[in-house]
């Protein structure tokens, strides 16, 4: 007689099967309660962006100014637009921009600058214009 027809009893699934059940459940739990915390108590101030030159190096006929953003604040930014000028005096000898798509909140994206004149020989001031949310 074979055992194809009778039911289940509840110690015939081994104990592992109960375990990884288990560690599923507080997966899920765990997660939900995660984002409902994040959706009704995180942060949700506006984006803190700095700002700072990592490096500056000859590119072929130009030059590259790294650069990396820190998004300090509790929201993210998108569409980013980053500019960069080079300054002799009060005069604007180049300028430069760069758009990142996308700055979560706590995170840092690094990106880069051309310039057609080394930025080493002037006041290179780079600043946020501005973003959006997302």
């Amino acid at each position: 007689m074979t055992d194809r027809g009778r039911k289940p009893k509840g110690n015939d699934f081994p104990t592992w099967s109960w375990i990884v059940a288990a560690l599923g459940l507080v997966l899920v739990v765990g997660s939900s309660g995660f984002l409902l915390y994040q959706a009704f108590a995180g942060d949700t101030s506006p984006p803190e962006l700095v700002i700072e030159t990592d490096a500056i190096m000859p590119s072929g006929r130009s030059y590259l100014a790294l650069i990396r953003v820190t998004n300090r604040g509790g929201s993210a930014a998108a569409g980013l637009i980053i500019e960069g000028v080079l300054k002799d005096g009060p005069a604007t000898v180049e300028a430069s921009a760069i758009s990142l798509d996308y700055v979560p909140s706590g995170s840092q994206r690094r990106a880069g600058l051309i310039f057609s004149r080394d930025p080493r020989r002037f006041d290179l001031q780079i600043q946020a214009k501005g973003y959006a949310e997302p």
